[in-house]
């Protein structure tokens, strides 16, 4: 039942969730702020009903910029670029396509393209291009006045109170960029020296990747080189092996890809050891086994323990 539900989980897409309660409220908080200041600069240029339905495309930006406020969808360029481009392509399709649902789709199809080659992508822009299309006489009226007022308008505001909003917070600099030359300046992520893990790796290296994966993924190559850092710095603390095995507690391998996997111990008789897979291979998950003490000791690299669903090493917890 366990497998099927991990597997399950892995094909609808549910995430681990790494962030504290904090970061969820601020998220919010950001969200109200935004949409609020949206709504009133909305509420000058349209009636109430179509007020209501821009400010619809504004929140699927919100939820961007004050949740993943360091996400390469979430940066000033593709919220302002890809709603001006998708807005201008929903008026034209409006005012040159007769038929509507023609309209609207020519309409989204063209704004993703037009957001992917000005490499501004940025998916609530699909909403401004509809919008523009089959947002009622009220919208339709403005022809391309509606790419300035309210779109330009929405966007600037947005872009803005996301930047005053996370400034407050010295872990949520907006833009990305803001954020990574500080962790530069203060050393946090420091460029560690990687003997262990690949030394020839540069960020160059992480952004040829990205590229050869040939998907747009909302990840930059400065969150690679930090996560890579970071990992590298977990790496390098636990330079021991665990030196006595207990039970009831979990233990990694530390490997990589299909070879990676945790253990639980859960009695050690003798010099036996009986333990139940924890983490790994999807099918092998809640199988019980045993081996000798000393086999288990060479295979286990580290303790690890369970921390906002992730498995992490036992002294990364207190950082």
């Amino acid at each position: 039942m366990n497998n099927f539900l991990n597997e399950l989980g892995l094909v609808i897409g549910i995430e681990q969730n790494t962030t504290s309660q904090l970061e969820k409220l601020l998220s919010g908080l950001g969200g109200f702020v935004g949409i609020g200041l949206c709504y009133f600069i909305s509420t000058l240029y349209l009636d109430d009903t179509a007020s209501l339905l821009i400010v619809a495309s504004a929140g699927a930006s919100a939820v961007l910029i004050f949740a993943v406020p360091h996400g390469a969808l979430s940066q000033p360029w593709p919220v302002i670029g890809g709603h001006l481009i998708s807005a201008a392509v929903g008026v034209y399709c409006q005012q040159h396509i007769a038929d509507t649902h023609v309209a609207a789709a020519t309409a989204v199809g063209l704004a993703i393209f037009g957001m992917y080659h000005l490499r501004c992508l940025h998916p609530p822009g699909g909403a401004t291009a509809l919008f523009a299309v089959a947002g009622g006489s009220g919208v339709t009226a403005l022809g391309y006045d509606y790419v300035v007022f309210p779109v330009l308008l929405n966007t600037l505001a947005l872009v803005s109170c996301g930047v005053l909003f996370n400034a407050l917070f010295q872990w949520r600099r907006y833009p990305g960029h803001w954020f990574h030359r500080r962790q530069a300046h203060s050393g946090s992520t420091a460029k560690l020296p990687f003997r262990n893990i690949s030394p020839d790796i540069a960020q160059e290296d992480f952004a040829a990747a990205l590229h050869q994966m040939n998907s747009f993924i909302d990840i930059t190559p400065d969150d690679l080189s930090d996560l890579f850092e970071l990992a590298s710095r977990s790496a390098r603390r636990r330079t021991r092996k665990p030196l006595k095995i207990e039970s009831g507690l979990h233990y990694s391998n530390a490997a990589r890809g299909s070879e990676w996997a945790v253990r639980e111990v859960l009695t050690i008789e003798g010099k036996r050891v009986q333990f139940r897979i924890a983490a790994g291979n999807d099918d092998a998950i809640g199988q019980a086994h045993s081996c000798s003490t000393r086999s288990f000791r060479q295979w286990a690299r580290c303790k690890v323990i369970m921390a906002s669903g992730l498995w992490v090493p036992c002294e990364s917890t207190n950082d």
